[in-house]
């Protein structure tokens, strides 16, 4: 997608969502709304959406820094399409979500490949920067695993197996099944992503 065209989708959000009860949509998305701007954790760090502009910023942001446009989008999208459903527990792959198989092998490259590039032949780094981004460790899942809370009610749950010197190491990012309900096809795609690279950033500095 380029920028013009999540320009407009950041638009098409807003003007939606003008259309909607606040103090609703703060109910079904989980957000928080003091009558003038929803707040909700969003990759572990708060995030502020003012009404009726529908602008998204970080609440601890800093000089100069921008919330990105993408992430924009996606937060909008996010609010847009809440159903009021928790994360389940039903994990599934990203080829499980409608119109997910169409997508499935750009997503293993972009996200999954990634993962266990940067982290399967280095043990216990994924452990150190899943805390980070607010990961809760799941060891009974693979060799390395955490499920983090991205936002209020989606669930993303990422899986590693080590590689040795037989087999290359695997990565695998899993979504609580209920993410359909919240977003389009698309959308979980990047945010899937996001994770995962965001999750590589601050092992960068581990």
């Amino acid at each position: 997608m380029r920028v013009d065209d999540y320009k407009n989708a950041q638009i098409l959000a807003a003007q939606e969502l003008r259309e909607k009860d606040p103090a609703q949509i703060a109910a079904l998305s989980g957000a928080e709304w003091d009558g003038k701007t929803f707040s909700f954790k969003f990759m572990n760090r708060l995030a502020l959406v003012s009404a009726p502009d529908y602008v998204v910023a970080w609440a601890d942001q800093k000089e100069g820094e921008e919330f990105s446009l993408t992430d924009g989008v996606l937060a909008l999208h996010y609010l847009l399409g809440a159903k009021g459903l928790e994360p389940q527990g039903e994990l599934v792959a990203y080829r499980q979500i409608p119109g997910g198989e169409f997508y499935h092998h750009a997503f293993h490259r972009r996200a999954e490949i990634p993962l266990a590039q940067v982290f399967g032949h280095k043990p216990g780094l994924f452990s150190k920067a899943a805390p980070l981004l607010g990961g809760l460790a799941r060891p009974e899942m693979g060799d390395e695993a955490a499920i983090f809370r991205v936002l209020p009610h989606i669930d993303i749950l990422l899986l590693l197996r080590h590689g040795d010197e037989e087999f290359e190491p695997d990565g695998q990012v899993l979504f609580d099944k209920t993410v359909a309900q919240y977003l389009n096809i698309e959308d979980v795609a990047w945010l899937g992503s996001a994770v995962v690279y965001r999750l590589m950033g601050l092992a960068r500095g581990l």
